[in-house]
Protein backbone atom coordinates (compact mmCIF):
# COMPACT_ATOMS: atom_id res chain seq x y z
CA UNK A 1 0.00 0.00 0.00
CA UNK A 2 2.94 2.46 0.99
CA UNK A 3 4.62 1.80 -2.18
CA UNK A 4 1.31 2.45 -4.10
CA UNK A 5 0.79 5.72 -2.86
CA UNK A 6 4.48 7.01 -3.58
CA UNK A 7 3.60 5.87 -7.09
CA UNK A 8 0.82 7.82 -7.47
CA UNK A 9 2.93 10.38 -7.17
CA UNK A 10 4.97 9.10 -10.05
CA UNK A 11 8.23 8.51 -8.05
CA UNK A 12 9.16 5.92 -5.27
CA UNK A 13 11.38 7.47 -2.67
CA UNK A 14 13.80 5.16 -1.03
CA UNK A 15 16.41 7.08 1.55
CA UNK A 16 19.63 5.13 2.54
CA UNK A 17 20.35 5.86 6.11
CA UNK A 18 24.35 5.18 6.66
CA UNK A 19 24.96 1.26 7.81
CA UNK A 20 21.50 -0.09 6.07
CA UNK A 21 21.71 -2.62 3.70
CA UNK A 22 21.26 -1.97 0.12
CA UNK A 23 18.03 -1.39 -1.85
CA UNK A 24 16.77 -2.91 -4.71
CA UNK A 25 14.43 -0.85 -7.55
CA UNK A 26 12.95 -1.84 -11.04
CA UNK A 27 13.39 1.39 -13.03
CA UNK A 28 10.19 2.29 -14.84
CA UNK A 29 11.87 4.21 -17.53
CA UNK A 30 8.58 7.03 -17.97
CA UNK A 31 9.76 8.15 -15.47
CA UNK A 32 13.39 8.83 -16.35
CA UNK A 33 14.43 12.47 -18.35
CA UNK A 34 14.25 11.71 -21.72
CA UNK A 35 16.32 13.76 -24.00
CA UNK A 36 16.94 14.36 -27.93
CA UNK A 37 15.91 11.46 -29.90
CA UNK A 38 15.24 9.27 -26.79
CA UNK A 39 11.52 8.14 -25.82
CA UNK A 40 10.37 5.68 -23.02
CA UNK A 41 7.20 3.71 -21.99
CA UNK A 42 7.11 1.90 -18.50
CA UNK A 43 8.63 -1.00 -19.57
CA UNK A 44 10.99 0.29 -22.06
CA UNK A 45 13.46 3.07 -23.14
CA UNK A 46 14.19 3.77 -26.85
CA UNK A 47 17.57 5.90 -27.19
CA UNK A 48 17.18 6.05 -30.96
CA UNK A 49 14.29 5.33 -33.22
CA UNK A 50 16.16 3.94 -36.67
CA UNK A 51 17.26 6.67 -38.50
CA UNK A 52 19.86 9.55 -39.05
CA UNK A 53 18.05 12.08 -38.97
CA UNK A 54 18.91 15.28 -37.11
CA UNK A 55 15.30 16.46 -37.33
CA UNK A 56 12.63 13.76 -38.15
CA UNK A 57 10.09 16.93 -40.40
CA UNK A 58 13.52 17.29 -42.91
CA UNK A 59 14.34 14.57 -44.68
CA UNK A 60 17.56 15.98 -45.95
CA UNK A 61 18.63 16.25 -42.22
CA UNK A 62 20.89 12.74 -42.08
CA UNK A 63 23.37 14.09 -39.87
CA UNK A 64 22.23 11.45 -37.32
CA UNK A 65 20.11 10.77 -33.84
CA UNK A 66 21.69 11.46 -30.70
CA UNK A 67 19.78 10.84 -27.32
CA UNK A 68 19.90 10.32 -23.38
CA UNK A 69 17.75 9.31 -20.67
CA UNK A 70 19.00 9.58 -16.95
CA UNK A 71 17.09 8.97 -13.52
CA UNK A 72 16.11 12.89 -12.47
CA UNK A 73 17.70 12.85 -9.18
CA UNK A 74 21.39 13.00 -8.49
CA UNK A 75 23.13 10.28 -6.15
CA UNK A 76 25.67 10.99 -3.92
CA UNK A 77 28.81 9.79 -5.53
CA UNK A 78 29.84 7.96 -2.31
CA UNK A 79 27.64 5.03 -2.94
CA UNK A 80 28.40 1.50 -3.97
CA UNK A 81 26.08 -0.02 -6.68
CA UNK A 82 25.31 -3.16 -8.64
CA UNK A 83 23.26 -2.55 -11.83
CA UNK A 84 21.70 -5.00 -14.71
CA UNK A 85 19.90 -4.06 -18.13
CA UNK A 86 19.19 -5.50 -21.00
CA UNK A 87 19.80 -3.72 -24.63
CA UNK A 88 19.00 -4.45 -28.42
CA UNK A 89 19.80 -3.43 -31.95
CA UNK A 90 17.63 -3.57 -34.48
CA UNK A 91 18.19 -3.24 -38.14
CA UNK A 92 15.86 -1.09 -39.84
CA UNK A 93 17.00 -1.37 -43.26
CA UNK A 94 20.38 -0.37 -43.84
CA UNK A 95 23.57 -2.23 -42.32
CA UNK A 96 26.27 -2.62 -40.29
CA UNK A 97 23.93 -1.05 -37.61
CA UNK A 98 24.75 2.01 -36.00
CA UNK A 99 26.32 3.70 -33.91
CA UNK A 100 26.16 1.91 -30.36
CA UNK A 101 25.05 3.20 -26.56
CA UNK A 102 26.32 4.05 -23.33
CA UNK A 103 25.65 3.31 -19.79
CA UNK A 104 26.82 6.48 -18.24
CA UNK A 105 27.80 8.11 -14.86
CA UNK A 106 27.91 12.03 -15.16
CA UNK A 107 27.98 14.52 -13.42
CA UNK A 108 27.94 17.32 -16.43
CA UNK A 109 26.43 20.69 -15.70
CA UNK A 110 23.53 19.40 -17.89
CA UNK A 111 22.74 17.44 -15.37
CA UNK A 112 19.56 15.51 -16.34
CA UNK A 113 19.15 16.77 -19.29
CA UNK A 114 22.75 16.61 -20.97
CA UNK A 115 22.83 14.90 -24.35
CA UNK A 116 25.93 14.69 -26.18
CA UNK A 117 26.70 14.10 -30.07
CA UNK A 118 25.36 11.57 -32.55
CA UNK A 119 27.31 9.39 -34.78
CA UNK A 120 30.49 7.42 -33.32
CA UNK A 121 30.41 9.42 -30.10
CA UNK A 122 27.20 7.61 -29.17
CA UNK A 123 25.27 10.38 -27.53
CA UNK A 124 28.27 10.80 -24.93
CA UNK A 125 30.59 12.73 -26.84
CA UNK A 126 31.24 16.11 -25.42
CA UNK A 127 29.45 15.20 -21.91
CA UNK A 128 31.99 16.80 -19.32
CA UNK A 129 33.00 15.07 -15.70
CA UNK A 130 31.90 11.70 -16.35
CA UNK A 131 32.44 7.46 -16.79
CA UNK A 132 31.00 4.91 -18.84
CA UNK A 133 30.78 2.13 -20.61
CA UNK A 134 30.15 2.15 -24.43
CA UNK A 135 28.70 -0.12 -26.80
CA UNK A 136 29.64 0.62 -30.30
CA UNK A 137 28.89 -0.97 -33.68
CA UNK A 138 29.46 0.06 -37.26
CA UNK A 139 32.80 -0.58 -37.93
CA UNK A 140 34.02 -0.39 -34.33
CA UNK A 141 31.89 -3.45 -32.82
CA UNK A 142 33.94 -2.96 -29.55
CA UNK A 143 32.97 -2.23 -25.71
CA UNK A 144 35.24 0.20 -23.81
CA UNK A 145 35.55 1.99 -20.15
CA UNK A 146 35.56 6.17 -21.29
CA UNK A 147 36.03 9.15 -19.26
CA UNK A 148 34.73 12.50 -20.01
CA UNK A 149 32.26 11.88 -23.52
CA UNK A 150 35.81 10.15 -24.93
CA UNK A 151 34.50 7.44 -26.26
CA UNK A 152 37.34 5.52 -26.99
CA UNK A 153 39.38 6.39 -23.75
CA UNK A 154 40.07 2.43 -23.61
CA UNK A 155 40.53 -0.44 -22.64
CA UNK A 156 38.94 -1.34 -26.01
CA UNK A 157 38.05 -5.07 -26.21
CA UNK A 158 36.30 -6.79 -29.55
CA UNK A 159 32.41 -7.49 -29.10
CA UNK A 160 30.58 -8.24 -32.53
CA UNK A 161 27.71 -5.68 -33.03
CA UNK A 162 26.02 -4.37 -35.83
CA UNK A 163 26.41 -7.28 -38.01
CA UNK A 164 23.66 -8.66 -37.30
CA UNK A 165 20.38 -7.73 -34.79
CA UNK A 166 21.85 -8.10 -31.41
CA UNK A 167 20.57 -8.74 -27.36
CA UNK A 168 22.55 -7.78 -24.90
CA UNK A 169 22.83 -8.64 -21.15
CA UNK A 170 25.22 -6.36 -19.03
CA UNK A 171 26.11 -5.71 -15.15
CA UNK A 172 28.12 -3.58 -13.60
CA UNK A 173 29.24 -2.92 -10.45
CA UNK A 174 30.82 -0.20 -8.30
CA UNK A 175 32.34 -0.94 -4.91
CA UNK A 176 33.44 2.17 -4.17
CA UNK A 177 37.13 1.57 -5.64
CA UNK A 178 36.35 -0.72 -8.75
CA UNK A 179 34.08 -0.30 -11.55
CA UNK A 180 33.35 -3.42 -13.38
CA UNK A 181 30.92 -4.96 -16.03
CA UNK A 182 30.22 -8.36 -17.62
CA UNK A 183 28.50 -8.47 -21.03
CA UNK A 184 27.10 -11.14 -22.77
CA UNK A 185 25.69 -11.27 -26.10
CA UNK A 186 22.79 -13.86 -27.04
CA UNK A 187 23.02 -13.13 -30.57
CA UNK A 188 26.53 -14.30 -30.99
CA UNK A 189 27.22 -16.05 -27.74
CA UNK A 190 29.99 -13.93 -26.52
CA UNK A 191 30.63 -12.78 -23.17
CA UNK A 192 32.86 -10.00 -22.04
CA UNK A 193 34.25 -9.11 -18.35
CA UNK A 194 36.43 -5.56 -17.46
CA UNK A 195 37.50 -3.81 -14.45
CA UNK A 196 38.89 -0.80 -13.61
CA UNK A 197 39.56 1.40 -10.62
CA UNK A 198 38.28 4.61 -10.15
CA UNK A 199 35.98 7.19 -7.36
CA UNK A 200 32.85 7.81 -8.25
CA UNK A 201 33.17 11.13 -6.26
CA UNK A 202 36.29 12.57 -8.32
CA UNK A 203 33.24 13.38 -10.61
CA UNK A 204 32.33 15.55 -7.80
CA UNK A 205 29.66 14.93 -4.85
CA UNK A 206 26.78 14.32 -6.96
CA UNK A 207 26.33 11.92 -10.02
CA UNK A 208 23.15 11.11 -12.51
CA UNK A 209 22.37 7.34 -13.49
CA UNK A 210 21.50 6.74 -17.09
CA UNK A 211 21.85 5.82 -20.85
CA UNK A 212 23.04 7.40 -24.27
CA UNK A 213 22.82 6.21 -27.66
CA UNK A 214 23.08 8.07 -31.20
CA UNK A 215 22.99 7.07 -35.11
CA UNK A 216 25.50 8.82 -38.17
CA UNK A 217 24.57 8.12 -41.63
CA UNK A 218 24.07 4.33 -40.24
CA UNK A 219 21.26 3.73 -37.72
CA UNK A 220 19.28 0.95 -35.61
CA UNK A 221 16.67 0.97 -33.16
CA UNK A 222 18.21 0.78 -29.59
CA UNK A 223 16.13 -0.10 -27.01
CA UNK A 224 17.38 -0.68 -23.11
CA UNK A 225 15.32 -2.67 -21.05
CA UNK A 226 15.15 -4.33 -17.66
CA UNK A 227 16.78 -1.99 -15.91
CA UNK A 228 17.58 -2.47 -12.36
CA UNK A 229 19.98 -1.01 -9.63
CA UNK A 230 20.83 -1.84 -6.25
CA UNK A 231 22.46 1.16 -4.19
CA UNK A 232 24.19 0.46 -0.97
CA UNK A 233 26.13 2.78 1.32
CA UNK A 234 29.43 4.53 0.44
CA UNK A 235 32.90 3.94 1.47
CA UNK A 236 35.61 6.04 2.40
CA UNK A 237 34.85 9.28 3.91
CA UNK A 238 31.09 9.59 5.37
CA UNK A 239 29.33 12.84 3.65
CA UNK A 240 27.04 15.32 6.05
CA UNK A 241 23.30 13.88 6.51
CA UNK A 242 22.21 16.30 4.32
CA UNK A 243 24.46 15.23 1.47
CA UNK A 244 22.73 11.71 1.72
CA UNK A 245 19.33 12.73 1.18
CA UNK A 246 20.62 13.38 -2.58
CA UNK A 247 20.47 10.11 -2.77
CA UNK A 248 16.85 9.61 -3.59
CA UNK A 249 15.43 7.19 -6.07
CA UNK A 250 12.91 8.72 -8.51
CA UNK A 251 11.59 5.53 -9.48
CA UNK A 252 7.63 4.56 -10.08
CA UNK A 253 7.87 0.98 -8.83
CA UNK A 254 10.26 -0.58 -6.11
CA UNK A 255 11.66 -4.15 -7.05
CA UNK A 256 11.69 -6.72 -4.21
CA UNK A 257 13.74 -8.98 -6.01
CA UNK A 258 17.36 -8.00 -7.34
CA UNK A 259 16.60 -8.46 -11.14
CA UNK A 260 12.98 -8.87 -12.93
CA UNK A 261 12.77 -11.64 -15.19
CA UNK A 262 14.99 -11.20 -18.80
CA UNK A 263 11.49 -10.31 -20.60
CA UNK A 264 12.72 -8.08 -23.86
CA UNK A 265 9.72 -5.69 -23.88
CA UNK A 266 10.04 -3.34 -26.88
CA UNK A 267 9.05 0.36 -26.81
CA UNK A 268 6.71 1.22 -29.64
CA UNK A 269 7.55 3.21 -32.71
Amino acid sequence: MYSHKLAAFGAVVALLCIGSSAQAAAIDFSTLQVNGSATATPTALRLTDGSNLGDPMDPNSNIGEAGSAYISTAFNSYLTFTSSFTFSMTNTGFSPLADGLTFIIQNDPNGAMAVGGGGGGVGANGLASNIGIGFQSWDNNRVSFFRNGGITGGPIHNFNLGDQDDLVDVTVAYDGTNLSYSAFNHTTGLTLADSRTFHLRSLGPQVYFGFTGGTGLSYSIQDVTNWDLTVGPGTGAVPEPAAWALMLLGFAGMGGALRRSRRVIRAAT
